[in-house]
Protein backbone atom coordinates (compact mmCIF):
# COMPACT_ATOMS: atom_id res chain seq x y z
CA UNK A 1 0.00 0.00 0.00
CA UNK A 2 2.67 2.49 1.03
CA UNK A 3 4.71 1.75 -2.12
CA UNK A 4 1.68 2.53 -4.29
CA UNK A 5 1.10 5.80 -2.41
CA UNK A 6 4.73 6.85 -2.89
CA UNK A 7 4.55 6.12 -6.62
CA UNK A 8 1.32 8.04 -7.18
CA UNK A 9 2.63 10.88 -5.00
CA UNK A 10 5.67 11.24 -7.26
CA UNK A 11 3.51 11.40 -10.36
CA UNK A 12 1.16 13.95 -8.83
CA UNK A 13 4.16 16.20 -8.23
CA UNK A 14 5.37 15.66 -11.80
CA UNK A 15 1.95 16.51 -13.22
CA UNK A 16 1.55 19.62 -11.10
CA UNK A 17 4.92 21.07 -12.01
CA UNK A 18 4.82 20.59 -15.77
CA UNK A 19 2.89 22.21 -18.61
CA UNK A 20 -0.58 23.54 -17.97
CA UNK A 21 -0.73 22.12 -14.46
CA UNK A 22 1.92 24.56 -13.28
CA UNK A 23 -0.46 27.35 -14.29
CA UNK A 24 -3.27 25.66 -12.38
CA UNK A 25 -1.09 25.36 -9.30
CA UNK A 26 -0.62 29.11 -8.99
CA UNK A 27 -3.72 30.50 -10.67
CA UNK A 28 -6.53 28.23 -9.49
CA UNK A 29 -5.71 27.91 -5.79
CA UNK A 30 -4.89 24.21 -5.68
CA UNK A 31 -5.05 22.83 -2.14
CA UNK A 32 -3.57 19.89 -0.29
CA UNK A 33 -5.62 16.76 -1.12
CA UNK A 34 -7.76 15.44 1.71
CA UNK A 35 -9.52 12.15 2.25
CA UNK A 36 -13.02 12.58 0.80
CA UNK A 37 -16.31 10.72 1.11
CA UNK A 38 -19.73 10.74 -0.51
CA UNK A 39 -21.02 13.58 1.69
CA UNK A 40 -18.03 15.89 1.18
CA UNK A 41 -17.95 15.40 -2.59
CA UNK A 42 -21.69 15.94 -3.07
CA UNK A 43 -21.43 19.07 -0.93
CA UNK A 44 -18.59 20.37 -3.11
CA UNK A 45 -20.48 19.66 -6.34
CA UNK A 46 -23.60 21.40 -5.04
CA UNK A 47 -21.66 24.44 -3.83
CA UNK A 48 -20.00 24.85 -7.23
CA UNK A 49 -23.20 24.15 -9.17
CA UNK A 50 -21.76 21.05 -10.80
CA UNK A 51 -23.90 18.03 -11.65
CA UNK A 52 -24.24 15.15 -9.15
CA UNK A 53 -25.31 12.78 -11.93
CA UNK A 54 -23.05 9.98 -13.16
CA UNK A 55 -20.27 10.78 -10.68
CA UNK A 56 -17.90 7.99 -9.68
CA UNK A 57 -14.50 7.46 -8.11
CA UNK A 58 -11.54 5.10 -8.56
CA UNK A 59 -11.81 1.84 -6.65
CA UNK A 60 -8.38 1.87 -4.94
CA UNK A 61 -4.85 3.28 -4.88
CA UNK A 62 -3.63 0.80 -7.50
CA UNK A 63 -6.21 2.08 -9.97
CA UNK A 64 -5.26 5.66 -9.08
CA UNK A 65 -1.62 4.83 -9.71
CA UNK A 66 -2.45 3.40 -13.16
CA UNK A 67 -4.26 6.62 -14.02
CA UNK A 68 -1.21 8.70 -13.19
CA UNK A 69 1.15 6.37 -15.03
CA UNK A 70 -0.94 7.01 -18.15
CA UNK A 71 -0.25 10.72 -17.78
CA UNK A 72 -3.87 11.60 -17.14
CA UNK A 73 -4.37 14.65 -14.94
CA UNK A 74 -7.43 16.66 -13.94
CA UNK A 75 -9.44 18.29 -15.30
CA UNK A 76 -9.21 16.00 -18.30
CA UNK A 77 -11.56 14.26 -20.73
CA UNK A 78 -11.30 11.02 -22.69
CA UNK A 79 -13.67 9.69 -25.34
CA UNK A 80 -14.61 6.13 -26.29
CA UNK A 81 -16.49 5.20 -29.48
CA UNK A 82 -19.77 3.27 -29.78
CA UNK A 83 -17.86 -0.02 -29.49
CA UNK A 84 -16.31 1.23 -26.28
CA UNK A 85 -12.78 1.69 -27.65
CA UNK A 86 -10.60 4.60 -26.56
CA UNK A 87 -10.35 7.32 -29.21
CA UNK A 88 -6.77 8.50 -29.78
CA UNK A 89 -6.54 12.22 -30.39
CA UNK A 90 -4.66 13.56 -27.38
CA UNK A 91 -1.38 15.41 -27.89
CA UNK A 92 0.63 14.88 -24.69
CA UNK A 93 2.73 17.97 -25.40
CA UNK A 94 -0.28 20.23 -25.08
CA UNK A 95 -2.58 20.96 -22.14
CA UNK A 96 -5.80 19.04 -21.62
CA UNK A 97 -7.85 22.05 -22.72
CA UNK A 98 -7.25 20.96 -26.31
CA UNK A 99 -9.69 18.08 -25.85
CA UNK A 100 -12.65 20.31 -26.57
CA UNK A 101 -11.67 20.09 -30.25
CA UNK A 102 -12.75 16.45 -30.39
CA UNK A 103 -16.22 17.30 -29.10
CA UNK A 104 -16.69 19.53 -32.13
CA UNK A 105 -15.35 16.76 -34.36
CA UNK A 106 -17.64 14.05 -32.97
CA UNK A 107 -19.61 12.48 -35.79
CA UNK A 108 -19.99 8.80 -36.76
CA UNK A 109 -18.91 9.79 -40.28
CA UNK A 110 -15.54 11.08 -39.07
CA UNK A 111 -12.71 8.61 -38.58
CA UNK A 112 -10.67 8.76 -35.37
CA UNK A 113 -7.83 6.39 -34.53
CA UNK A 114 -8.70 4.01 -31.70
CA UNK A 115 -6.87 1.95 -29.11
CA UNK A 116 -8.55 -1.45 -29.27
CA UNK A 117 -6.68 -2.61 -26.15
CA UNK A 118 -8.57 -0.16 -23.94
CA UNK A 119 -12.33 -0.57 -23.65
CA UNK A 120 -14.77 1.47 -21.57
CA UNK A 121 -16.67 -1.60 -20.38
CA UNK A 122 -13.49 -3.09 -18.92
CA UNK A 123 -12.53 0.26 -17.43
CA UNK A 124 -15.87 0.55 -15.63
CA UNK A 125 -14.74 -2.31 -13.37
CA UNK A 126 -12.13 0.09 -11.96
CA UNK A 127 -14.80 2.59 -10.85
CA UNK A 128 -17.03 2.72 -7.80
CA UNK A 129 -19.86 4.81 -6.42
CA UNK A 130 -18.77 7.48 -3.93
CA UNK A 131 -19.71 5.12 -1.08
CA UNK A 132 -17.49 2.35 -2.47
CA UNK A 133 -20.29 0.24 -3.95
CA UNK A 134 -20.04 -1.35 -7.42
CA UNK A 135 -21.65 0.41 -10.37
CA UNK A 136 -24.28 -1.20 -12.59
CA UNK A 137 -22.81 -2.05 -16.04
CA UNK A 138 -26.31 -2.12 -17.55
CA UNK A 139 -26.41 1.68 -17.22
CA UNK A 140 -23.60 2.01 -19.78
CA UNK A 141 -24.88 0.24 -22.85
CA UNK A 142 -25.93 1.38 -26.32
CA UNK A 143 -24.40 4.85 -26.60
CA UNK A 144 -22.83 6.57 -29.63
CA UNK A 145 -19.93 7.79 -27.49
CA UNK A 146 -18.74 7.57 -23.92
CA UNK A 147 -17.12 10.59 -22.30
CA UNK A 148 -15.05 10.38 -19.12
CA UNK A 149 -14.46 13.67 -17.33
CA UNK A 150 -11.71 13.54 -14.71
CA UNK A 151 -11.84 16.07 -11.89
CA UNK A 152 -10.69 16.44 -8.28
CA UNK A 153 -11.93 18.56 -5.41
CA UNK A 154 -8.41 19.63 -4.50
CA UNK A 155 -7.62 21.23 -7.88
CA UNK A 156 -9.88 24.20 -7.16
CA UNK A 157 -11.59 26.44 -9.72
CA UNK A 158 -10.29 24.50 -12.71
CA UNK A 159 -13.11 21.96 -12.29
CA UNK A 160 -15.93 24.40 -12.95
CA UNK A 161 -14.07 26.36 -15.63
CA UNK A 162 -13.35 23.27 -17.72
CA UNK A 163 -16.44 21.18 -16.97
CA UNK A 164 -18.91 23.96 -17.71
CA UNK A 165 -17.19 24.56 -21.05
CA UNK A 166 -17.14 20.89 -21.96
CA UNK A 167 -20.77 20.37 -20.93
CA UNK A 168 -21.84 23.29 -23.12
CA UNK A 169 -20.03 21.74 -26.08
CA UNK A 170 -21.64 18.35 -25.44
CA UNK A 171 -25.13 19.84 -25.28
CA UNK A 172 -24.68 21.18 -28.80
CA UNK A 173 -24.33 17.59 -30.02
CA UNK A 174 -28.06 16.95 -29.76
CA UNK A 175 -28.01 14.36 -32.53
CA UNK A 176 -25.65 12.07 -30.61
CA UNK A 177 -26.28 9.82 -27.63
CA UNK A 178 -23.32 10.51 -25.34
CA UNK A 179 -22.84 8.89 -21.94
CA UNK A 180 -21.19 11.40 -19.62
CA UNK A 181 -19.13 9.65 -16.92
CA UNK A 182 -17.51 11.87 -14.28
CA UNK A 183 -14.61 10.41 -12.30
CA UNK A 184 -13.00 12.12 -9.33
CA UNK A 185 -9.26 11.68 -8.75
CA UNK A 186 -9.66 12.46 -5.04
CA UNK A 187 -8.44 10.22 -2.23
CA UNK A 188 -11.46 8.23 -0.96
CA UNK A 189 -12.21 7.21 2.61
CA UNK A 190 -12.87 3.55 1.74
CA UNK A 191 -9.28 3.26 0.43
CA UNK A 192 -8.26 3.21 4.14
CA UNK A 193 -5.34 5.63 3.76
CA UNK A 194 -2.98 6.98 6.37
CA UNK A 195 -2.71 10.78 6.07
CA UNK A 196 1.05 10.64 6.56
CA UNK A 197 1.32 8.73 3.26
CA UNK A 198 -0.57 11.39 1.30
CA UNK A 199 1.11 13.91 -0.97
CA UNK A 200 1.28 17.54 0.19
CA UNK A 201 0.70 20.22 -2.45
CA UNK A 202 1.76 23.82 -1.99
CA UNK A 203 -0.93 26.25 -3.07
CA UNK A 204 -0.64 29.87 -4.08
CA UNK A 205 -2.25 31.05 -0.85
CA UNK A 206 -1.02 28.49 1.65
CA UNK A 207 1.99 26.34 2.42
CA UNK A 208 0.40 24.44 5.27
CA UNK A 209 -0.01 20.69 5.33
CA UNK A 210 -3.24 18.81 5.77
CA UNK A 211 -4.63 19.01 9.27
Amino acid sequence: MKKAILILSYFILMLLHTGCNKILLYSYGIRNPKIENQKSLFKYLKKNKLSNDNNFCLKDTTTFNKLLLQGISAPEIRFYDHNGYLMIYRNDKRCNGQNDSLITFLDPKNVVKIDSTENIHSYLKQLRMFDGKDINPEDFKNYDYYLITYWAKWIGKANKTKMDHWNSSIKRKKNLKIKDIKVTADYMDFWVLDKKDMIKVYSRKSKTENK
